[in-house]
């Protein structure tokens, strides 16, 4: 392998010679250390494998021994390169795209956000657009660590953020509950940790700082419960020296959470006949330039559209992309629960609404949502007590 790469670097020949002295031709080939290899015979004929380098001695030797030498094929990178170099749109085409690629290299290209739950992906893209972070914006105008703190201000049920740019791609992870199934990650900055809405204090644990609150109190949105600074104190009791640390700790709250939901009892069931049209568009930036396509009209149809980006890499993504839609016909049929029915699914919304808590290590201690159906609407209403991780980062 290493032997082949090699020559496919330097370059290398086969050919063929012919003649009446073509062992004489072979001698002055092994006496001038030309390196030969693959030697078969054809017939009266030679063929063999030569380097670029010792073909340009094959003409002088085969002129000694009368032998006639031909090129049967040339490989290798200089080969490659004289064959496409004298192709002007080629080259040109290929400078291009590399200049392209740089100056793409400049921008951000893709956004993408870790951690959202009561926050959704779309509402914290729209976010970052008001700000002006979106998809084409320099790399140079972006500045993670005040967008980090421009979020925490803004949001006040998100105790921790971190934006990274890797290659064209911005990442905004965020943190909405210090919860136990995670490994809290501490500033490096001096911070206190507030709270971020109303609660009683159950349990607190203070790792760096000075605890603030204790089991049994009450705080309310914006309180202190661990503060950031550490005071110093000699023998009488005077301060000596403040130092400014980032807070960290377990602090356990009990909190209440207000649910409502309602639907009507009827209702419309969906049902697809299996028929489908595809139809795809080359997406740049934010332009859509549809692909031709067969034209198939539904009365009823769902849609379901994938973006597909180009990219380099994990990192490097460029603002070229394929849109795929589909669209899949269905039908509707009209149907109206019973009460029974009704109170099922109220209850499994209702359950699936707790699930999304409890998966982010939140207890749920007591559920007190009452469930009321009438001839016409299901309705839920009612107080969830929980239990859960407090404390939102406030920098100093």
């Amino acid at each position: 392998m290493i032997f082949f790469l090699m020559h496919y670097l330097t370059g290398y020949c086969k050919v063929m010679v012919s003649g009446q002295a073509k062992e004489r031709f072979l001698n002055l080939c092994t006496s001038k250390q030309i390196l030969i290899w693959k030697l078969c015979r054809k017939k009266d004929d030679y063929s063999f494998y030569i380097s670029r380098r010792g073909a340009k001695e094959l003409a002088d030797i085969a002129e000694k021994t009368g032998c006639q030498v031909s090129w049967l094929s040339k490989r290798g990178v200089p080969y490659l390169f004289s064959t496409y170099l004298g192709r002007k749109c080629l080259i040109g085409a290929f400078c291009l795209s590399i200049l392209l690629l740089f100056i793409s290299s400049r921008f951000i290209w893709k956004i993408d956000t870790e951690g959202c739950y009561s926050h959704s992906r779309e509402e914290l893209l729209d976010y970052l657009k008001e700000k002006g972070i979106h998809s084409g914006m320099r790399i140079s105008a972006l500045s993670c660590a005040d967008l980090e703190e421009q979020i925490r201000e803004d949001f006040s049920d998100i105790s921790w953020v971190s934006c990274e740019r890797k290659g064209t791609e911005l990442t905004v992870a965020v943190k909405e509950t210090l919860d136990d199934k995670e490994t809290e990650v501490l500033p490096d900055y001096p911070c206190n940790l507030i709270a971020a809405k109303e609660g009683v204090i159950d349990s607190i644990i203070v790792r760096s700082g000075t605890g603030k609150v204790r089991k049994g109190d009450k705080v309310k949105k914006g309180d202190v419960l661990i503060e950031g600074l550490i005071t110093l104190k000699d023998d009488a009791g005077e301060v000596t020296e403040e130092v400014r640390v980032p807070a960290s700790g377990e602090i356990y709250a009990i909190s209440k959470l207000v649910f409502k939901d309602r639907f009507p009892l009827a209702h419309s069931e969906k049902k697809y006949t299996g028929k489908k049209n595809v139809k795809m568009a080359v997406v740049l930036k934010d332009h859509y330039y549809p692909l031709p396509s067969r034209e198939k009209t539904f009365t009823n149809y769902d849609t379901d559209t994938e973006v597909r980006e180009f990219h380099l890499g994990s990192y490097f993504y460029l603002p070229l992309a394929i849109q795929v839609t589909t669209q899949s016909e269905c039908h509707f049929q009209e149907k109206t629960w019973t009460k029974k029915e009704a109170q099922k699914v109220m209850k499994k919304r209702l359950k699936l609404f707790l699930a999304e808590y409890e998966s982010k290590g939140v207890e749920i201690l007591k559920n007190n949502v009452k469930i009321d159906c009438n001839d016409s609407t299901c309705t839920a209403k009612g107080t969830i007590i929980l239990r859960e991780r407090f404390g939102k980062i406030k920098k100093l």
